[in-house]
């Protein structure tokens, strides 16, 4: 058996549906505090993110004042249209530099996922495709009890002491 060849299979489809479950995107809300170095500070530079769209950013700074005391909130897709729906706008949005989180723009912008991303744009069946990812994540063994733990930010582990 070619194990390099099966693990390249595996890599490869494991990698289409994280691009397709990346398209939760297209519906939610981040925190300016996740963003707001794309804004004002990218990378330390004192200056904005400059893959970011210029409209983009200035409806942002509208809403994330660089020195708020409430922590408000953007829509991950910028497509006013279909903002509260799950469809394959967001990737048009990122596709054209309008990702609120850094993560999503990379994504639209790294070589490796870029054709991917373009294609998903155009496709006629993302609803499906997504829905297909979906239940296949939802196979995946949930830890439960004492073996996982429940987070209130995703990106944040809980220390166990």
């Amino acid at each position: 058996m070619d194990w390099n060849f099966l693990t390249s299979i595996i890599a490869k489809t494991v990698f289409l549906m994280f691009l397709f479950l990346t398209g939760g995107h297209s519906i939610g809300i981040a925190h300016c505090s996740l963003f707001k170095d794309r804004l004002y500070n990218f990378k330390k530079t004192g200056k904005p993110d400059p893959s970011m769209d210029l409209a983009l950013l200035t409806s942002l700074r509208r809403i994330c004042a660089q020195n708020a005391t409430v922590d408000l909130t953007a829509n991950l897709d910028q497509n006013p249209f279909s903002s509260a729906v799950v469809d394959k706008s967001f990737y048009s949005q990122i596709m054209t530099h309008r990702g609120v989180l850094q993560f999503d723009q990379d994504v639209a912008l790294d070589s490796l996922s870029k054709p991917t991303v373009e294609a998903i744009a155009r496709s006629s069946d993302f609803n499906t495709k997504f829905g297909q990812a979906m239940v296949k994540m939802g196979a995946i063994q949930v830890l439960t009890g004492n073996q996982g733990q429940i987070r209130k930010s995703c990106r944040a582990i809980k220390l166990q002491l």
